[in-house]
């Protein structure tokens, strides 16, 4: 004959369903912890590359500043 379940014996089974869950639902908060720094850590390395990107930029002007400068002063040497 199959044993009577109690009201204790379903309450016990509800219990550790839900702490099976309990521990799922904390591994996937660390997981998503883990991606949230990953996250900001290419956030900080995309603001790195922004930046030496800008200052690329900038210093390539420059030069081709210099260059044309160089062109037009030669250019007025030549016309004294």
């Amino acid at each position: 004959m199959a044993k009577k379940l109690t009201i204790n014996d379903l309450g016990l089974m509800v219990k550790q369903g839900f702490d099976a869950v309990d521990k799922r639902f904390d591994k996937v908060d660390n997981r998503l912890e883990d991606i949230d720094k990953k996250i900001a850590e290419l956030r900080r390395d995309m603001d790195e590359v922004k930046l030496k990107f800008a200052y690329t930029a900038w210093a390539i002007d420059v030069e081709e500043l210099k260059k044309r400068v160089i062109i037009l002063e030669q250019k007025l040497n030549a016309k004294k």
